[in-house]
C-alpha cells in the first residue's frame, strides 16, 4: 500500500482526530470524499490536512481530487442547509422572538451572499456559514452558487499552488496555519455580525429620530 501518511500531526484540540486522518488518507479519494463531507457538517480541521498531501502524492491528477472536494463540499452544503432550516429555525424561534428571528433572516439575506461566498473562501469553519443559511432561510440558489465560486476558487488556488508553484510543504506547518487562521477567520466572521448589527440597530434609531 502507498505511503499517504503525509501529515506529521494534527495538535491541539483536534489531536484525536489523527488517526482518523491517517486511515482516510489512506483510502485515498474516498477518504477525501468522507473527511470533506464531515468537515462541511461539523467543526474540523479544514479539509487541507488531507486535500494537499494527496496532491503532493498524485501531482498527475491533482484535478481528480480536486473535483472531488468541490463535488462533495456542494452535496454536503446542501444537506447541512435543509438541516439548518428544517431544525435550527423552528429552535431559534423557540429561544428568540420573532421579530428577532426575521431580522436576522433580513440581515443574511441581504449580506448571506457575500458572506457564503467569503466564509468558502476563507479558512472560516464552512459549517457556520451553512447552518445560518439555513437558519435564516437565505434562498437556496444563491448560497449554492455562492458557496460553490468560493470553494471552486479556493481549492483550485491551492492546487495549482501545490502543483506548480511550492511543489512541496512542511505539513506541521500547514496544520498550525490553518488552525490559527481557521481560529481567526472565525472570530472575524462573528465580530462583522456583531458589528453590523450594531450599525443596524444605530441606522433605524436614527431613523426614528427623523
Amino acid at each position: 500500500m502507498p505511503n499517504f501518511l503525509l501529515i506529521s500531526e494534527v495538535t491541539g484540540f483536534f489531536s484525536f482526530l489523527n488517526p482518523i486522518i491517517d486511515l482516510l488518507e489512506s483510502l485515498d479519494h474516498f477518504g477525501l470524499m468522507i473527511y470533506t463531507f464531515f468537515e462541511v457538517l461539523i467543526i474540523i480541521p479544514p479539509i487541507e490536512v488531507i486535500y494537499y498531501p494527496l496532491i503532493q502524492l498524485n501531482v498527475d491528477t491533482w484535478y481528480l481530487y480536486f473535483f472531488n472536494v468541490v463535488i462533495f463540499n456542494v452535496i454536503a452544503s446542501a444537506l447541512g442547509y435543509f438541516v439548518g432550516k428544517k431544525i435550527g429555525y423552528p429552535i431559534l424561534k423557540y429561544f428568540s422572538s420573532d421579530e428577532l428571528v426575521q431580522k436576522a433572516h433580513r440581515l443574511f439575506e441581504r449580506w448571506g451572499v457575500l458572506a457564503v461566498a467569503l466564509g468558502a473562501f476563507t479558512p472560516v469553519p464552512y459549517t457556520i456559514v451553512v447552518f445560518l443559511a439555513g437558519i435564516t432561510k437565505m434562498s437556496f440558489k444563491k448560497f449554492i452558487i455562492a458557496g460553490f465560486i468560493g470553494r471552486f476558487f479556493r481549492y483550485l488556488m491551492g492546487a495549482v499552488g501545490i502543483v506548480y508553484i511550492i511543489k512541496e510543504i512542511d505539513n506541521s506547518r500547514l496544520n498550525e496555519f490553518m488552525l490559527i487562521v481557521s481560529v481567526l477567520g472565525m472570530l472575524l466572521f462573528i465580530l462583522y455580525y456583531i458589528l453590523k448589527g450594531f450599525y443596524n440597530s444605530y441606522k433605524n434609531k436614527q431613523t426614528k429620530i427623523k
